[in-house]
């Protein structure tokens, strides 16, 4: 019987067992932990300023690292998820993670802090590749199954904030940071030890015809769109609605409230969303998805109180979270000849730069045109 023979049993019976749901327990944990980790700089980072001696520039580049090094490492990161197996890369990826974030913990200047938080991105952008196509290859929903995914990632969202600035005010930084790190190595471990390979490696070929379709297919493109729409909208809220409700009078405790009430709506809305299934999976979906977070954004042109702001906050994010949990599914289900790894870096890529540009654009047009515009 040969290797390839031996993985189509132990696929199989991964699908229906118990070590299968373990499986996927631990890639949503390990998704879950990678997105805490990467939200929970930002409570922190006035301390690191302090101790550090940052300045305001270094701040920002220091925030924008992770979206960075994600933008440079999803493709090739999928590519080779395709080509050597997304398993290979996943373990990889939760090392590289275990150890940027405990250098980050013992991080003594601004040069160590940058470096520890690029290497922290790169194994991010890998996880958010090669992780799904493995969970897409080893599981019997196939690319449908990738939703929960975004879930997890939302409830790290919320929860690494408030975890690590509760954490760092107790403990100092670098417990949280050592204890999160330890959390990747354990993680890591499990999945090597679990006996689920994602399916033979798809042969490489080199830019070959259906490999250049592939950016014609309407699926991928429809998912590409939400990405964008999902992205940079993130970006604009993030920057313009604590500007402007703060110009309305609202305490800064009070938009952190509003934040973490966005926040839970994400992950309430993308675990309903995953719950649905492949039903969820299409493109009509997708279009009305953007199309409620689009007329949400007309309720902050239309009015500058606290409510209407606030409404939009919650009305874009629950229809981010939508976006969000089917794109990737929609992208990796896509006929089009690329392998899942290659569609999946190209979306994780996109969201990179929009991460980048998101907040750029909308305070260059903020500061020329207006919030409104």
């Amino acid at each position: 019987m040969s290797q390839t023979d031996k993985e189509d049993i132990v696929l199989q019976a991964t699908r229906t067992t118990a070590e299968g749901r373990l499986f996927r327990l631990m890639i949503g944990a390990l998704i879950l932990v990678s997105a805490a980790a990467q939200f929970a700089l930002v409570p922190v980072m006035p301390v690191y300023a302090h101790r550090l001696g940052l300045s305001g520039f270094e701040q920002g580049m220091v925030l924008g690292a992770t979206g960075l090094a994600t933008l440079v490492v999803s493709v090739p990161a999928g590519t080779l998820a395709d080509r050597f197996g997304a398993r290979r890369i996943t373990l990889a990826a939760g090392l590289l993670m275990a150890a940027a974030t405990a250098a980050q913990a013992l991080a003594g200047d601004f040069t160590v802090l940058f470096a520890a938080r690029l290497a922290f991105g790169a194994g991010y952008g890998m996880v958010w590749t090669a992780s799904l196509c493995w969970l897409a290859g080893a599981m019997a929903g196939g690319p449908p199954a990738l939703g929960g995914s975004v879930a997890s990632a939302g409830v790290g969202g919320v929860a690494g904030p408030a975890i690590s600035g509760a954490l760092a005010q107790s403990l100092g930084l670098a417990v949280p940071l050592l204890v999160t790190a330890a959390i990747f190595a354990v993680i890591t471990a499990g999945l090597a030890v679990l006996r689920v390979p994602q399916g033979p490696a798809a042969p490489y070929r080199a830019h070959t015809r259906r490999e250049r379709s592939a950016a014609a297919n309407r699926d991928l493109i429809g998912a590409g769109a939400a990405v964008v729409t999902a992205g940079l909208s993130t970006g604009v809220c993030a920057l313009l609605v604590p500007a402007r409700l703060h110009a309305a009078g609202v305490s800064p405790g009070q938009i952190g409230l509003a934040f973490a009430a966005a926040g839970i709506l994400f992950a309430v809305g993308s675990a309903l969303t995953a719950a649905v299934g492949r039903r969820a999976v299409n493109l009509p979906v997708t279009c009305a998805g953007m199309l409620v977070l689009a007329a949400a954004l007309s309720l902050a042109v239309m009015g500058t109180t606290p409510l209407p702001l606030v409404a939009m906050l919650c009305v874009t994010t629950a229809a981010r979270s939508v976006l969000w949990t089917v794109s990737y599914p929609l992208a990796a289900a896509a006929e089009g000849g690329a392998g899942v790894g290659a569609s999946v870096g190209l979306l994780n890529a996109i969201w990179a730069a929009t991460a980048v540009l998101g907040p750029l654009g909308a305070g260059v047009a903020a500061a020329h045109l207006g919030a409104a515009a």
